[in-house]
């Protein structure tokens, strides 16, 4: 691998992982509640999950768009449709998942990806 690709996908890390913690920090009561409503348990993160997660999306932010040096309103479009199918698979399948949830989120994603991809192509 050449130090391009080490130092996109570096940042591409960093800023998701930093970004989305201030995110996930600002809306955790939000969602700590729809969860509780929807499984009657409290929220509990499976690590492994998670990890997955945030490797699925570096590739697929890095693959996608940074690698082919992408417009950032296509990394917005391709966040967008990766929260909002989540989303709305949620909204669809589980009763009490709540509409502002599928809004607020899907837009994060589309957020999350552009600021990344913006950040990146500046600091790369």
């Amino acid at each position: 691998m050449n130090s391009k690709i080490i130092k996109d996908i570096a940042a591409i890390t960093v800023l998701v992982l930093a970004l989305d913690f201030m995110y996930i920090s600002a809306t955790r009561n939000m969602f700590e509640v729809q969860i509780a409503d929807v499984q009657r348990v409290a929220l509990q993160m499976r690590p492994l999950g998670g990890i997955l997660c945030y490797i699925l999306l570096v590739f697929g932010l890095y693959y996608f768009i940074v690698r082919e040096h992408r417009p950032v309103f296509d990394a917005f479009l391709l966040g967008l449709v990766i929260y909002g199918v989540y989303e709305t698979t949620s909204y669809a399948l589980l009763k009490k998942w709540k509409w502002n949830i599928v809004l607020m989120d899907t837009l994060w994603g589309g957020i999350l990806f552009a600021l990344t991809t913006f950040i990146t192509y500046k600091v790369v």
